[in-house]
């Protein structure tokens, strides 16, 4: 461990809230792949030499006195980091020890050396579980492609029934650095000390259950890893409070837009109150609901700010200054109608529910002639693989693809709803909310989410900016209420007065 290169490079902890770029695996590959060339024959080496050097010092600032420890070691480069490691951490007086999991027999050439250094350290290999203080998952890396098979699921469902401190190595073993996908169960880390440049797993789907805090070492490699282009940032969530302006003593209703909700079939009005009463909450100047007769009464109990029209929607849409379609919209003639209307109209618009199924329902030709960039498409998975014709393991397994297949083919801002919310813009661009909350796991969050977003398009904010901010508010309110309560679900109509607090405060 003498080389000069091998020196420890700085930790930095990941704020999720300021803007961080994420990288596919083959991103982070090639510049490791550029860096072990330029390092010369046992560049491999030296870089493992790096990432065991930033575990020691994650080791020493979190666990300063010394404790027990287990090294869960694979067969892999992620498994020659951890042997690395325990040389290194025995040297420092730390009482750790190694378990191999897989075949070892065959090790490539920097985990032989690896392995030869926690051999000479005289680091000890049990073949059984231990008891132990901390355990370091260093079984797989960023390069699973397959799923785990049973003596690996029943490793890992070991390691996360311990209720040991966790500390994984790059990423969790059994999660999906791309997608945050599982496979098909993963480590529940308590802190994830990650390399080079960070995955967009880490902060999506499981991501956001199985990284715990999250670090970075660049293993001395920033310069490179600036060269290569990220594949999302994360929402710079302390700069969304100063998107809306501030309003002037001399406003009137007018200057804050009108949201034309449109939807609420028969026997479906509660999902269009839903997002009529969030756009009204949440700063709109007027907000107009058209639905089914049936529907008026509700409308006006809930929310009386709210008006509600039965009969024609022409006038309204003429007035309106932002549409949101779809919820409860159904999917027979008069939902079909109206959006033959809307469509038509070429307002900004909004699209949920019903109006992305209606436009997952057109032949492939019509689809290609609604296209237009003044719309905004919020899709949850089941919605986005009907209008992209797969299934949803397809968009879940890579949701990057899937929300920049759907800008490239409808065109506007597309939000594609799930455990990190992503959202892609005109140029492709996609922005990663590294936020969730099993409370939104109820009917009707998607409808809130709607009148929030068609509330700040009138008040301004372009299509991006209002699905920041929107997804966001939606998102830090269910995290926020959820705290305040035993169990952690919530209603959609809860989160509104939290969100309007968030907007004034």
């Amino acid at each position: 461990m003498s080389d000069n290169h091998a020196a420890p490079d700085r930790l930095y902890q990941i704020d999720t809230s300021r803007q961080q770029p994420l990288y596919r695996v083959d991103s982070i590959r090639h510049v490791e792949q550029q860096a072990i060339t330029t390092l010369g024959s046992n560049g491999g080496f030296i870089l493992m030499q790096r990432a065991a050097a930033a575990l020691l010092a994650m080791l020493q600032q979190h666990w300063p006195a010394p404790c027990n420890i287990l090294v869960y070691a694979g067969n892999g480069n992620n498994g020659g980091d951890g042997y690395l490691l325990a040389a290194l951490a025995r040297a420092a007086g730390y009482d750790i020890r190694l378990y191999q999991h897989g075949d070892h027999s065959q090790p490539g050439n920097s985990t032989r050396q690896a392995m030869i250094a926690a051999s000479a350290a005289g680091v000890p290999v049990v073949s059984e579980f231990i008891e132990a203080e901390l355990l370091i998952d260093a079984l797989f890396g960023t390069g699973l492609n397959r799923p785990l098979d049973l003596p690996t699921t029943t490793l890992i469902s070991h390691i996360n029934q311990s209720g040991k401190t966790v500390l994984a190595v790059d990423i969790a073993s059994g999660l999906t650095a791309d997608s945050g996908a599982i496979m098909p169960l993963a480590v529940k880390a308590d802190v994830t000390l990650s390399f080079i440049g960070l995955k967009a797993g880490l902060l999506m789907q499981h991501g956001l259950d199985h990284t715990g805090q999250l670090w970075l070492s660049p293993l001395q490699l920033t310069e490179q890893l600036n060269a290569a282009t990220p594949v999302c940032h994360t929402l710079a969530v302390s700069s969304l409070h100063h998107k809306l302006a501030v309003r002037p003593a001399n406003s009137h209703k007018g200057h804050f837009g009108h949201v034309l909700v449109i939807g609420g079939e028969h026997g479906f009005g509660g999902a269009a109150i839903i997002t009529a009463q969030a756009a009204a909450k949440c700063g709109a100047g007027l907000v107009s609901l058209f639905s089914r007769s049936e529907h008026v009464s509700a409308m006006l109990s809930r929310q009386p700010e709210v008006m509600v029209c039965s009969d024609d929607c022409s006038s309204l849409l003429s007035r309106a200054s932002i549409i949101a379609i779809g919820p409860g919209l159904g999917q027979h003639s008069w939902g079909q109608a109206l959006m033959t209307k809307v469509l038509a109209s070429n307002k900004p618009m909004l699209l949920d529910a019903d109006a992305l199924n209606y436009i997952a329902n057109q032949p492939t030709a019509a689809q290609a002639r609604l296209t237009r960039q003044n719309w905004i498409l919020t899709p949850h998975p089941a919605e986005a693989a009907r209008l992209l014709n797969c299934s949803i393991d397809d968009i879940q397994q890579d949701r990057m693809a899937a929300v920049s297949e759907l800008q490239l083919r409808f065109g506007g801002v597309i939000l594609l709803k799930g455990a990190g919310t992503l959202i892609c813009d005109q140029p492709g661009n996609i922005l990663l909310l590294a936020l969730a909350s099993p409370a939104l796991a109820s009917g009707g969050m998607g409808d809130a989410l709607t009148g929030i977003i068609a509330a700040l398009l009138a008040q301004g904010l372009n299509s991006v900016d209002a699905c920041q901010l929107a997804a966001w508010l939606h998102a830090s309110a269910a995290v926020t209420l959820a705290r305040q309560q035993q169990q952690p679900w919530l209603l959609a109509t809860d989160l509104l007065n939290q969100i309007k607090m968030q907007l004034i405060n």
